[in-house]
This record gives structure tokens, sequence and C-alpha cells, in this order.
């Protein structure tokens, strides 16, 4: 199972694949010691996001979704956050 991983600080942008695929989880763990907002959006191949997920972490805190997205060809996952956060995106 691939995996789209890493630290930002500021916005990060996986790079797409050609063949559909899905994520089936992903974990945002704020390294701050301030509560932070990250966005995570879908980015399809013309440009235009689609946000799925819009959370506040804690300081030092963790969001976990298990809600499984679909990615469709040429698409990918964008992260922008208002500090630093460590990210764990799992794609099938």
């Amino acid at each position: 199972m691939p995996v789209f991983s890493g630290t930002s600080g500021g916005s990060v942008l996986q790079v797409a694949a050609n063949i559909p695929s899905e994520i089936i989880s992903f974990s945002l763990v704020n390294k701050t010691a301030g509560a932070l907002t990250a966005t995570v959006y879908i980015r399809d191949n013309d440009g235009n996001d689609v946000a799925i997920t819009n959370v506040s972490v804690a300081a030092n805190g963790e969001y976990v979704s298990d809600a499984k997205r679909k990615l469709l060809g040429s698409t990918s996952i964008y992260l922008v956050t208002g500090g630093s956060i460590d990210y764990y995106f799992s794609i099938e």
C-alpha cells in the first residue's frame, strides 16, 4: 500500500498518479505549541481544488480520518496548514 507522508510547515502537493486510487486513511500531527488549522484538498488535473477536510488540530494533538476518498487518475492530494505538521496518507 503506497503512502504519502512527511512534514510540512505550509503546503505540500502530492505528485499526481496516472491511475485511479483511494485514500484509505490519513493522520495529521501538530508539531507546534499552539493550535493550527489544516485543510486537505483533492486537486484535479486542471488545478481545481475540492476540500475534503478542514480541521483545527490542538497543540501537539493529532487528527485521524478513516473516511475513504476516491482519487481519479491525474488527481493529487494537496495539504495546506498554518504551522508545522506531520502527515501520513495510506493510499490503495
